[in-house]
C-alpha cells in the first residue's frame, strides 16, 4: 500500500504541514514529537529515529560552550577518584606526576550504570545513585561508565568548577551533558 504525506499526517495525528515540512531535505529539523509519531505511523524505530533527530538538530556534535568540559578532557584524579596505593612518581624517577589507573574489574552496578548511560544517549533522563562506604569504587564505576560517552564527545559537569544556570532546562547548552557528583 502506497501512502501519501495527507494519509500519513492522518495515521500520525499531525497536520499536512507539518509532515510535509518533516520531509524537507533543506527544512526546519522536527520536533522530537513529530519523529516519534512518524516513526509509530510508518512502523520504525522510534529511539533511533529520535537519536538521529538530536544529532541533526544540534548539527552531529554540540561544540557549543556550557557546563562541563568534555569528558575526554577531564583527569580522573581531578573527579576524585582515589589513587590506589601511594606513588609520588610516574615513571620512578621520584618527579611528582599522574598516575594512570590500575585496571578496573567490572561488578554487577556496572550493568545497572551502563544502561543508565544507553538511555541518557538515547534522549531519556536518569538519576543514579551508587551508595556504598569510603573507597569501594563508586566514583571509579562513573568515571567508566561515561566513557562511551567520551567517544560522542560529550561533556560532564563537577560541581567543583563552575555551577550550572539557574535554571538548567530552560538554556540550549545542556544537551550531551552530564552532571558529575561523585
Amino acid at each position: 500500500m502506497r501512502l501519501d504525506k495527507t494519509a500519513l499526517a492522518g495515521r500520525a495525528g499531525l497536520g499536512r504541514t507539518i509532515v510535509s515540512q518533516a520531509f524537507q531535505a533543506d527544512g526546519p529539523v522536527p520536533s522530537a514529537r513529530t519523529v516519534a509519531a512518524l516513526a509509530q505511523a510508518l512502523k520504525l524505530p522510534v529511539e533511533e529515529l529520535l537519536v538521529l533527530r538530536r544529532e541533526a538538530a544540534r548539527g552531529g556534535v554540540d561544540e557549543r560552550p556550557g557546563p562541563g568540559r568534555l569528558i575526554a578532557d577531564w583527569e580522573p584524579y581531578d573527579l576524585e577518584i582515589h589513587p590506589a596505593g601511594h606513588s609520588k612518581a610516574v615513571d620512578g624517577s621520584d618527579v611528582p606526576g599522574t598516575r594512570p589507573l590500575p585496571g578496573y574489574v567490572r561488578r554487577d552496578h556496572d550493568r545497572v550504570l551502563d544502561e543508565a548511560v544507553k538511555d541518557v544517549a538515547a534522549g531519556r533522563s536518569r538519576i543514579v545513585i551508587l551508595v556504598g562506604t569510603s573507597s569501594t569504587g563508586k566514583t571509579r564505576a562513573c568515571w567508566e561508565a561515561v566513557q562511551p560517552l567520551a567517544e560522542k564527545r560529550w561533556r560532564l559537569w563537577h560541581p567543583s568548577t563552575r555551577p550550572l544556570p539557574a535554571q538548567p532546562w530552560k538554556t540550549s547548552t545542556v544537551s550531551s551533558r552530564a552532571p558529575w557528583c561523585g
